[in-house]
């Protein structure tokens, strides 16, 4: 079966960083269909451009990741990124991306597969690897950073300390992803970053 996500500008990254695709709830009937091994599509709306194929790793659920989108997109796929295409302008072309379904045709897939064949790029794994661990750091260095602020526990100075301490790790962190993502469009492409033009 073939699936059509969509994000727009401010969802977008989160796709990519958490490998996961969600919908609303108006969409469940649909994302519940979708099963391991499906081939999946990601449009975003308001940059007009369509990403993938992408393997489903699992089957569509409810709120596999309940704090991703902060929770408005509880239909969720997890997805893999090994290999990933882009296509700019996408509804010049199929212009069956903008419909509310999700559910794509055999031939409607065949279509965007072949367009899509000659720009699949493999998406390196060391890569991939050292976003997803930046990703991770940044969100528990965040719970940190948060806790220190609502707990206030012990001398006042030595919070200030802390709290210096956390958001320089922070910070480090932040660049450090922000490098890393850089180094993936250099490689692939994918994200079209001026910085690398």
């Amino acid at each position: 079966m073939y699936w059509k996500f969509v994000c727009k500008r401010d969802t977008e990254a989160e796709c990519f960083e958490r490998a996961l695709f969600g919908d609303a709830p108006s969409l469940w009937d649909e994302v519940k269909e979708v099963k391991r091994g499906d081939t999946l599509f990601l449009y975003n709306l308001d940059t007009d451009v369509l990403f993938g194929p992408f393997t489903a790793l699992s089957d569509g659920g409810l709120y596999l990741e309940r704090e991703a989108w902060e929770g408005r997109f509880p239909a969720q796929v997890r997805v893999s990124l090994e290999t990933v295409a882009m296509l700019r302008d996408a509804s010049k072309d199929f212009n069956f991306l903008r419909s509310k379904t999700i559910r794509l045709s055999e031939h409607d897939a065949q279509e965007i597969l072949a367009k899509l064949a000659p720009k699949v790029r493999e998406v390196p794994s060391g890569i991939r690897q050292e976003i997803q661990r930046l990703d991770g750091e940044i969100h528990e260095l965040a719970h940190r950073i948060e806790e220190a602020l609502m707990l206030g526990r012990g001398h006042p100075a030595d919070r200030v300390v802390e709290l210096d301490r956390l958001k320089g790790e922070f910070a480090a962190r932040m660049k450090d992803f922000v490098w890393a993502v850089r180094k993936l469009d250099r490689a692939t492409g994918l994200l079209g970053l001026p910085s690398n033009r």
